[in-house]
């Protein structure tokens, strides 16, 4: 199953809503909140566009914040969850478009800040839809990211790649589109999954491990279990790096 048909799949059951099994899993070291980060950079004048927002979670607890907000998802499916997940939240300044990061449906500087958890970005776009001295805000999953678990799979989400490559791409692109970097970061906290159904879960509905089957990978889990479960649950980490930046004024 590729990227894009396990998206679509997820985006028509769960949207990239993983709070249930959020609410079981402890995680020790995080360096920021990301809502309680965005927020910091808006108010209640600020157009606000979330790139790759799959079903709106995020963008409907910043929605409040702000004076109007656009959510884009190249998924259909997640675009359909997103619109169900707005009616129940009841707001009327969000809408969700269905349309590629690539090609932003936006007219140039139409947004005061732009946002982008998980999800790929074009600087340039970016650029091009953010206002000057707007900012862009964006967190991404790093790559040593559930290492211990790939190591015993031998395979995984941007698995035996330099650590800070991508960030590192990110940055330079972003310097190039006339960004100023106001802060890069990043953290490797310690994660503690409640058990294998909570693991095997998140394993089925993310990109973390490729082609991951829960029968031609049991050895795999059995593994899992027997080196990496503790009291406090199934050890692994959560690496995310954060990228803060402004467009400069011409």
């Amino acid at each position: 199953m590729s990227y894009k048909e396990l998206y679509d799949k997820v985006g028509s059951v769960i949207g990239w809503d993983f709070s249930d099994i959020a609410e079981r899993t402890k995680t020790l070291g995080e360096k920021w909140d990301y809502v309680d980060l965005v927020k910091k950079y808006v108010n209640k004048e600020a157009l606000l566009l979330d790139i790759g927002t799959g079903g709106g979670e995020i963008l409907l607890k910043i929605a409040p914040f702000v004076k109007e907000a656009k959510g884009i998802d190249n998924s259909e499916s997640m675009i359909k969850t997103a619109e169900k997940n707005l009616l129940k939240s009841r707001r009327s300044n969000v809408e969700f478009i269905l349309a590629d990061a690539r090609s932003l449906p936006f007219q140039n500087e139409s947004f005061d800040v732009v946002i982008c958890r998980h999800s790929e970005f074009y600087p340039n776009e970016v650029s091009r839809v953010l206002k000057p001295g707007g900012i862009f805000i964006t967190q991404q999953v790093g790559e040593k990211d559930k290492e211990n678990i790939k190591k015993i799979f031998g395979r995984g989400q941007s698995f035996g790649e330099p650590v800070g490559a991508l960030m590192n791409k990110y940055i330079k692109e972003l310097k190039n589109s006339g960004f100023k970097i106001l802060r890069e970061d990043s953290y490797n906290a310690v994660e503690y999954y409640a058990n294998m159904k909570d693991l095997i879960f998140l394993l089925k509905n993310t990109p973390i491990i490729p082609d991951f089957n829960i029968d031609k990978d049991s050895t795999f889990l059995r593994e899992i279990e027997e080196k990496y479960k503790t009291k406090e649950g199934i050890k692994t980490n959560s690496y995310r790096f954060l990228i803060i930046c402004k467009k400069l004024t011409a």
